[in-house]
């Protein structure tokens, strides 16, 4: 028999705060059931690496008790922390407490599993989505409803983020080497100074634009990265995911069986009373009518200004790293020099 639910608890570790999120992974797209951000490393500290795993692991046990009282209980953990140091504490810090089942989730994953979630993307692939990491910025070209990452590449932000023209030429760039055409670009966790610059240059590149903007959208992508991961050992034929507190986890399981056995005997009732269908929602399907494509071409073109104009023509900014490599684009050739005729 299936689990009747199957919360998951997604944990998040950032330089200034610790964020957890509990979501249903039979139900992504209806978001998180709960949801709290705790500030940490305020002021410019910087935490020891003890004492930063000893806070993610308070965060989780204050996320699943909360999550206890409404008869809820997660199955398994995500966690996501780019520190390495931290990374390497959490099983342990988090295993000497009650739970059994941590799975550790890079950015990559959790962006793309949140992607999947959210309603105005479906049936829109590819996009472009791009969010800060440090200094930089990554651009990555997505695929939601495939999960794949075709190519991402990462700027210095201050360079990419000048102004709209320049982010638009860069955007320009990524479109002419991908095929099918992105059509939209996503904006995950950008400040908000940066929304609106963002949008024109999607707009200057002939995309549409979605700004993402809910604080906990790693945590959700944790939670149901490390969802994921659960079910694939159940249908592998190994051991069962076990669950935080095992007697609420067997109330969690009396009680739907008991609200099962009363639909039954309202729809065998001879009132007339139809059963409601409990089939789980088909989630990550196609949809029936994806929307159709921009049509084929080229992007829009740099214009390219005349050698002797005084205005310097518009340039893409330059990718300092690939993630995972890819070909370089192809080097603006400088300018020929303007030599005017000289007469007489």
């Amino acid at each position: 028999m299936e689990d009747p639910v199957r919360e998951s608890l997604g944990v998040v570790f950032e330089n200034n705060s610790i964020s957890t999120a509990l979501v249903d992974a039979d139900t992504p797209l209806l978001g998180s059931i709960d949801e709290f951000r705790h500030p940490w490393g305020a002021n410019g500290t910087v935490p020891s690496a003890q004492a930063s795993a000893r806070a993610l692991a308070s965060a989780a046990e204050v996320a699943t008790g909360r999550a206890l009282r409404s008869n809820l209980c997660p199955t398994v953990v995500g966690v996501m922390c780019e520190r390495a140091d931290v990374r390497e504490l959490v099983p342990g810090s988090l295993s000497s407490s009650t739970f059994e089942n941590i799975e550790l989730v890079n950015g990559l994953d959790a962006r793309i599993a949140y992607l999947r979630t959210v309603d105005a993307l479906n049936g829109i692939s590819p996009i472009l989505a791009f969010w800060p990491d440090g200094g930089e910025t990554v651009i990555a070209a997505i695929d939601p409803s495939a999960g794949v990452v075709d190519s991402a590449h990462r700027y210095a932000t201050a360079e990419l983020l000048t102004d709209s023209s320049t982010f638009a030429a860069t955007l320009d760039l990524l479109v002419a080497e991908r095929d099918p055409v992105p059509k939209m670009l996503v904006a995950m966790l950008v400040k908000e100074e940066s929304r609106q610059l963002s949008a024109e240059a999607a707009e200057s590149a002939g995309l549409g634009f979605l700004y993402l903007g809910e604080r906990a959208q790693l945590a959700i992508g944790a939670a149901l990265v490390a969802a994921g991961r659960g079910s694939e050992v159940r249908s592998a034929g190994g051991a069962a995911v076990q669950p935080v507190n095992r007697i609420r986890w067997a109330a969690a399981i009396v009680l739907p069986l008991l609200l099962m056995l009363t639909g039954l005997l309202i729809a065998l009732s001879p009132d007339g009373s139809r059963a409601v269908s409990t089939d789980r929602p088909n989630v990550g399907a196609e949809p029936a009518n994806p929307t159709s494509g921009p049509p084929s071409g080229a992007a829009l073109p740099i214009l390219t200004l005349p050698p002797c104009d005084p205005v310097v023509p518009v340039v893409p900014a330059a990718f300092r790293r690939s993630d995972p490599d890819v070909t370089p684009p192809q080097t603006v050739e400088p300018a020929e020099a303007c030599d005017p005729m000289r007469v007489g």
